[in-house]
């Protein structure tokens, strides 16, 4: 469904993301997780051909066997919507203010030929119902700023999902919603994936969250592949220090009463990454070898961009940031 072949995206001299490869078929959710600033957003706008007109992209990206790098914006406009859809993470600043929700969901059917006005209305109507909004018919009359931060989420998953797109993104959607909220729009996400059968790319700096939607994970840090395999064997026995330390860092069941257990130092500048891994300023176990060699990828149980795949090293300090 969708191939993502040697991606690489650069600002100027700087190269933002550096060489990705991925694969989803259809019905399958590849979760992608790292930090802030990992590359985690730009490859979701690279594939939706909306990244800053200051990027470039090189590469291949493949939907159903089309390039989408080799398409003008022309063919892109027709693409999304009709066969590739993104949830943003942010929905009030998505959505239209001034436009009614029930008539930013018929939008797409209508300009993509699908349905008359009159019959977008009615299934704008049916989505709004679907995605577990109460009084249909009514609450499609609203606008954004009349609904809750979990409706207007609500609002955008039926607005991407209303074409049946081959191809749904999701950017951390559930980042701002408490956790009864998330979990009921998780619920939905993987209901209507199995309901349609398109493959899914979610994007999150939750692996719990990960754990529970997406059979393949891809963790990033500073543009680059760090791990990813099927998502219950990486979660269970990481083979990246990074992989390692995220799982570390994650707050148990009685963490009130327990000090956190963060990555010691801090993401850095993307022009200040090192010619290597780009992990290697923050790892355990970084040499020389790491700081000047990129890592070829070390494939066992999961793929590993690492020189000591598989090697453990003590964790920071308790404590420790910096």
């Amino acid at each position: 469904m969708l191939k993502v072949t040697d991606l690489s995206i650069t600002l100027g001299s700087i190269t933002a993301l550096r060489g990705l490869n991925f694969a989803i078929r259809p019905g399958e959710t590849l979760g992608i997780v790292g930090e802030s600033g990992s590359g985690k957003s730009i490859t979701a706008l690279a594939i939706m051909g909306l990244l800053p007109k200051v990027m470039r992209a090189s590469g291949r990206i493949e939907l159903e066997g089309n390039d989408l790098l080799a398409l003008d914006e022309s063919a892109l406009c027709r693409s999304r919507g009709r066969r590739m859809a993104m949830i943003f993470q942010e929905p009030m600043t998505a959505l239209n203010p001034v436009m009614p929700i029930g008539a930013q969901i018929a939008e797409g059917l209508v300009l993509h030929g699908i349905m008359s006005r009159h019959e977008a209305a009615e299934e704008a109507i049916r989505l709004v119902g679907r995605v577990g909004l109460p009084d249909p018919a009514a609450r499609a009359h609203s606008y954004p700023h009349e609904l809750s931060g979990g409706q207007r989420q609500r609002a955008m998953i039926a607005m991407a999902i209303a074409c049946r797109p081959a191809l749904l993104i999701a950017d951390e959607p559930t980042s701002a919603l408490d956790v009864t909220v998330q979990a009921e729009i998780l619920a939905l996400l993987k209901e209507v994936r199995e309901e349609t059968g398109m493959a899914m790319l979610f994007i999150s700096h939750d692996l719990a969250v990960i754990s529970k939607l997406a059979e393949n994970t891809l963790v990033l840090y500073g543009g680059a592949a760090m791990e990813m395999g099927e998502t219950h064997a990486l979660l269970a026995a990481p083979r990246h220090p990074y992989t390692r330390g995220l799982i570390a860092a994650i707050p148990s069941g009685n963490a009130h009463n327990t000090r956190l257990n963060p990555i010691r130092g801090h993401v850095p500048e993307l022009a200040k990454l090192p010619p290597g891994c780009p992990f290697h300023g923050r790892c355990p176990l970084g040499d020389e070898r790491c700081r000047i060699e990129r890592p070829a990828p070390d494939i066992a149980e999961t793929t590993a961009w690492c020189h000591h795949a598989g090697a453990h090293a003590p964790l920071a300090p308790l404590g420790v940031t910096s």
